[in-house]
């Protein structure tokens, strides 16, 4: 330990007959004048009435008592009271003082430092979180990420002050050509770089610059925020929204937005950017500027020593105005010069910034449904040495999206209105629009079944409401209207994705959004490349600070805190770009592929082309067509030589008929492959419980073995256990459409049976009831059995998806048979299905569920034509009244009740 002069002060803490002040000053006679005037003195309270030490300090100073002769005062500083007294003994009832220089009767004694410590240890010293002048550093170099974000960040510092613009200018950059004379500069005489950042917000008072300003992690803004908070939630439980509204109202019309810092510490950023910084403000009806002048190279020094930042001091004084403050009269000024050592400004970076403020700014300063900015704010840059001027704008406004979507997201997540345009630039494919409202977004994810459950019932979202615009393209030449696509297509890879705008100012970037891959689009693009990537798309997110007070900054500004409500806004924003803008996406690609380049993909059409074909070639040899003259050009691009024309057909035929052959084992592979995955459908919905049984099994034989306990209850659990798991692997068996299962007559109403039966326990679990009417009007069909479990097995599984989406107090599934028209009527209380899936309901890879296949439905109907039955949606006037979700129909009319015999 280092050597320091440690000693008891006898202090009595009441009735003193000294003039002494405890932490503060000590006074004391001549006679002890050496012992306290000795180097670096720590000293330890001692009270002797009560003979308990109940304090600790040091000494900074002595001075001269002018009143009484032979007397001294001792200046106390770094006084820290105990939590506890200490007693002058120990536990051991020993004396914590003691040897031959100890003198009870000594006010000023020696004591070693070992001692003082435990003593003040015992009694809990009171410590004070201290701050180093080296914190400045950490503040503005270490956390703020780069000199861009420092920019940033002190532009954000103007829209917190209620600005309606920020003027960003960089002159005297020393790395760039100077085109402008010293005239033209406004800081001509600064050493540069000279970055000057300029508002119109409501500026600082003196109090305002020492106790905000000055005051890193001032509360001034987040004092505002906790108590809109608080009030929120009174009102809530009060029921009386109007008193908050009142509250809103009078905060915004006085400050013009709420804040949207939360840190207090962005300011700090000056240091970042530059050695010296001059900060000019004024208020409203101030006559004059209050300016503030910091040297940053005070606070950078290294020494040895302990430097507390309250110790480097800087002044703040009064000035004449040095320029117009416009129609609010207030303003803040801040010109940081200087530059810092392995940073310099080029035309790269410059650019860099000028993007990154520009996206700054709200894309959509026009209101959608009521959602707009609580205050219009726009941020610039300039730079005189740039060569060429800076954009103005993120991307062209000559070229338009192919789809533009917009959605109104409420707080218990439920799409109050939405609009989805779709346009090709060349109108290749009819223009449509797409409207809807009252869109649950709260899907269920398979892989986290509960995550929007309290219960039986969906919860509210964390995140509250909020707006997203999408603008979306498809990546290829023939969908964007630009003489160099690619231009758009460099864009959307840089720059893609969907940005997050609180109170119409960025506060997530869409690159940064991109790389974090928070809606999750990322890695379902790379398993399933048809899919929508942030490649694809510019959007952004609209909130506000009033309704989104659980989405908070993260510390280094790059995205939002990973709490509930970050990932609630990152659910909904993914639904509503998958459930609503996929499907189309999908849809509209998919007809322009068919109509573009005639692509014909079904086996059976194929083959039909190729048989037609083959005939065509057979035809022409067999009949008097003059090849040689050719007289409709129909081989003229083929062969040249006359010659050569009939062999060549000869060959074409052949080649024709080869190709019948392959289409017909294309056809059979992909009847095999529509098997397949309906049988790994089926499998997927018993594996869940085999899973849990299995499970429970061996957690049961596990505990036994442990225990040693083998009594009958527990072994009878296991039986049960096992019979449970023999049930469900036998329920499964069945289920696989065999490709050489025999043709056979059965009863439909056998297979929906045995279909509940499969599904009995999940939908015990869901508390789903199932209702078949007129079950007398079943009737018999001649086809495979197994086949037709799957359908019925996907409809079950689909309706007990969607009617606990639904989450409704009415569960319940009915089938209606009708024997006059073979029919039967599937239908649940769950939702109904969606305006945006209904054109593409049984083609393959089109799905709203989560994770989606895509294939139930296509392989449904697959199935079902194989027995010359077919599958579609109800019509209104056939659906069951009391059943609002989904409704088909299985139509048999064409299927024969038995084979022939």
């Amino acid at each position: 330990m280092t050597n320091i002069n440690c000693l008891v002060l006898m202090q009595k803490r009441t009735a003193s007959d000294y003039n002494d002040f405890i932490g503060m000053l000590y006074h004391f006679p001549q006679k002890y004048y050496k012992l306290l005037s000795s180097g670096s003195v720590r000293f330890i309270y001692y009270d002797p009435d009560a003979k308990v030490y109940f304090g600790t300090g040091e000494i900074s100073s002595i001075f001269e008592d002018k009143r009484e002769e032979n007397c001294y005062f001792a200046k106390v500083c770094n006084y820290k009271p105990f939590s506890n007294v200490v007693s002058f003994k120990d536990k051991n009832d020993t004396p914590r003082e003691s040897g031959p220089t100890y003198n009870a009767q000594n006010a000023v004694r020696r004591i070693n430092q070992k001692t003082l410590e435990d003593i003040s240890l015992d009694g809990g010293i009171v410590l004070n979180i201290e701050s180093d002048v080296h914190l400045i550093k950490v503040l503005g170099e270490q956390l703020i990420g780069s000199e861009k974000v420092g920019v940033l960040e002190l532009i954000k510092n103007s829209i917190d002050a209620g600005a309606s613009y920020c003027r960003v200018r960089i002159e005297n950059i020393p790395n760039l050509p100077e085109l402008f004379s010293a005239q033209d500069k406004e800081y001509p005489n600064l050493p540069g770089p000279v970055i000057i950042i300029e508002d119109d917000g409501c500026g600082m008072s003196k109090d305002g610059v020492e106790n905000g300003w000055l005051r890193p992690a001032s509360t001034l803004k987040t004092n505002i925020k906790e108590q809109i908070r608080k009030e929120r939630e009174k009102a809530e439980q009060s029921g009386n929204l109007g008193t908050y509204d009142a509250l809103l109202k009078e905060l915004t019309k006085a400050r013009g937005r709420i804040p949207l810092g939360e840190k207090g510490v962005g300011r700090f950023a000056a240091h970042r950017l530059g050695r010296y910084l001059e900060l000019r403000t004024k208020t409203k009806g101030m006559p004059y500027e209050l300016v503030l002048k910091i040297d940053w190279n005070d606070f950078d020094k290294i020494t040895g020593e302990h430097v507390n930042l309250n110790s480097i001091g800087v002044s703040l004084f009064k000035e004449p105005l040095s320029r117009d403050y416009g129609t609010t009269d207030s303003g803040t000024q801040l010109i940081i010069y200087g530059g810092k050592k392995g940073f310099s400004w080029g035309e790269k970076e410059l650019q860099e910034l000028n993007i990154s403020i520009l996206k700054l700014n709200s894309p959509n300063p026009v209101p959608y449904k009521g959602i707009k900015p609580s205050l219009s704010f726009h941020a610039s840059l300039e730079c005189p040495q740039i060569q060429e001027d800076l954009p103005t704008t993120l991307i062209s406004s000559e070229t338009k999206a192919n789809f533009v979507f917009d959605i109104l997201i409420n707080e218990q997540g439920v799409a109050e209105s939405y609009e989805l345009k779709f346009k090709h630039p060349h109108d290749f494919i009819p223009p449509e629009t797409i409207k809807g409202k009252n869109v649950d977004l709260r899907i269920i994810d398979n892989n986290d079944a509960n995550y929007w459950f309290v219960g039986e019932h969906k919860r509210k979202a964390e995140c509250g409401g909020f707006y997203m615009h999408l603008d979306i393209w498809y990546r290829t030449a023939a969908w964007i209207d630009l003489p160099e696509y690619k231009v758009l297509t460099d864009y959307l890879d840089d720059y893609g994705g969907v940005s997050v705008y609180r109170d119409g100012v960025l506060i997530f970037d869409s690159k940064l959004s991109s790389e974090y891959d928070w809606l999750g689009l990322g890695r379902k693009h790379i398993k399933q490349g048809f899919r929508l990537s942030y490649r694809d798309f510019i959007g952004n997110i609209e909130l506000n600070q009033i309704d989104n007070f659980n989405l908070i900054d993260k510390t280094n500004r790059e995205g939002l805190l990973e709490n509930q409500a970050a990932s609630d806004l990152a659910k909904l924003a993914a639904s509503a770009i998958e459930s609503i803008v996929l499907p189309v996406y999908i849809r509209k690609r998919d007809e322009m592929t068919k109509l573009t380049k005639g692509l014909v993909t079904e086996p059976a059409k194929l083959n039909k082309i190729a048989k037609a074909s083959s005939s065509f070639f057979t035809n022409v040899l067999n009949s008097d067509y003059p090849l040689e003259t050719d007289p409709y050009q129909f081989f003229s691009n083929l062969w040249d030589k006359v010659e050569e024309r009939r062999s060549g057909i000869i060959n074409l035929e052949a080649s024709m008929k080869q190709l019948q052959k392959n289409i017909k084992m294309l056809e059979d592979t992909q009847s095999l492959f529509i098997e397949q995955a309906g049988f790994g459908i089926a499998v997927a919905i018993s594996l869940h419980e085999i899973n849990k049984i299995t499970s429970h099994f061996y957690e049961g034989v596990s505990g036994l073995l442990k225990s040693g306990d083998f009594n009958r209850i527990k072994l009878e659990d296991l039986k049960a256990t096992s019979q449970s798991l023999r049930s469900e692997l036998k329920r499964l068996s069945p289920l696989r459409s065999i490709r050489n299962e025999k043709n056979m007559e059965f009863d439909v109403i056998k297979s929906i049976k045995y279909a509940l039966e499969v599904y009995r326990l999940r939908m015990e679990k869901e508390k789903i009831k199932c209702e078949i009417i007129n079950p007398e009007d079943s009737f018999v069909v001649y086809g495979k059995y197994s086949t037709l479990n799957q359908v019925f097995g996907n409809l079950l599984d689909n309706s007990i998806y969607w009617i606990k989406y639904a989450a409704k107090e009415c569960k319940q599934i009915k089938v209606l048979f009708d024997k006059k028209y073979r029919t039967v009527v599937f239908a649940d209380s769950g939702s109904d299905i969606s305006e945006v899936i209904r054109p593409s309901l049984f083609q393959p890879g089109y799905s709203l569920k989560t994770p989606p296949s895509g294939l139930g439905l296509f392989i449904s109907k697959t199935y079902l034509n194989n027995m010359k039955a077919s599958i579609y949606e109800t019509p209104f006037k056939d659906r069951i009244a009391s059943m609002e979700g989904a409704q088909f129909t299985l139509d048999f009319k064409k299927t024969p009740e038995r084979g022939v015999r």
